[in-house]
């Protein structure tokens, strides 16, 4: 399946044959005869700061992210509350992957704090609630390349005000657990250079209503949603900070921020870290 994306995000290097990765598993990069200009820029758009960093980073993968507008602290003494087991600052130390347990960490130079998960899924109403209880909004993101599938919903003072689910084609349905009844879209994303394919989506508001020419794109559509909001999902999960994608359950893991790397070819590579005010992990249930 062909996605195309928006320039600012990192997922942008696979397009042209490179291939964005953990340091662990950094590979070389398809075309080696890239000329030195767009090395130059790759470079530049690869190591650009963390804290002006805002939208998605990355669609190259399948996760749920949780953000929630406020300090770290904050979020965490309020997990700390519904948590068995409650862990702060654990980055260069090692946690045990058992029962249901979640990241929190937040990023330097953003007003949003993340929470991760490796296979837990928050119901709508655990982040309504959240978003009560904080005073701030919340946003729940999805994304999976596999599928094809990108959305949204955002929660403030208790309740759903805005949900929005794209797909690339035809999606007969949409099931949201909301039981609320979004507009359906047709959209043809790109008209010029690939006017057979379509996008599928569902939006559904509290404060707007929108055409279609406005969605125009379920990707960029997501993306400009989180900027507006001064938001930033950096693609850091469980697999990231642990340095494993499949768990063993019971098996013990260290914290970590090795960085995302871009193998440019001839020996040649470039790391970026994320800064991270603090990560801290909750044991919520065996």
């Amino acid at each position: 399946m062909k996605i195309k994306i928006w320039p600012i995000a990192l997922t942008l290097f696979l397009c042209f044959g490179y291939i964005v990765s953990q340091v662990k598993a950094a590979k070389p990069i398809k075309n080696n005869g890239m000329d030195e200009q767009f090395r130059n820029e790759a470079t530049k758009q690869f190591t650009r700061p963390w804290s002006a960093r805002r939208g998605i980073e990355s669609i190259d993968r399948n996760a749920e992210v949780i953000l929630v507008k406020v300090p770290l602290d904050q979020l965490s003494n309020a997990l700390a509350k519904k948590s068995i087991e409650s862990r702060y600052d654990v980055m260069g130390k090692e946690i045990e992957a058992s029962g249901t347990f979640v990241f929190a960490y937040q990023l330097v130079g953003h007003p949003w704090s993340i929470i991760v998960s490796d296979t837990m899924h928050l119901q709508s109403t655990e982040l309504a609630q959240l978003s009560k209880q904080l005073e701030k909004p919340v946003i729940k993101l999805n994304v999976s390349d596999t599928s094809g599938t990108i959305g949204y919903d955002l929660f403030e003072d208790g309740r759903l005000v805005e949900y929005f689910q794209g797909e690339e084609g035809e999606l007969a349905d949409d099931a949201n657990e909301h039981g609320i009844q979004p507009q359906r879209y047709l959209l043809s994303p790109y008209p010029d250079d690939e006017p057979e394919t379509q996008q599928t989506a569902y939006f559904w508001s509290l404060r707007r209503q929108l055409i279609a020419k406005e969605i125009g794109n379920i990707w960029s559509f997501t993306n400009q949603f989180l900027i507006e909001y001064d938001a930033f999902d950096p693609a850091i999960d469980s697999s990231y900070l642990l340095g494993e994608s499949s768990l063993r359950r019971g098996d013990r893991y260290q914290v970590q921020n090795q960085g995302f790397t871009l193998v440019l070819g001839y020996g040649q590579k470039i790391t970026s870290v994320p800064d991270l005010v603090r990560v801290d992990y909750f044991k919520l249930g065996n």
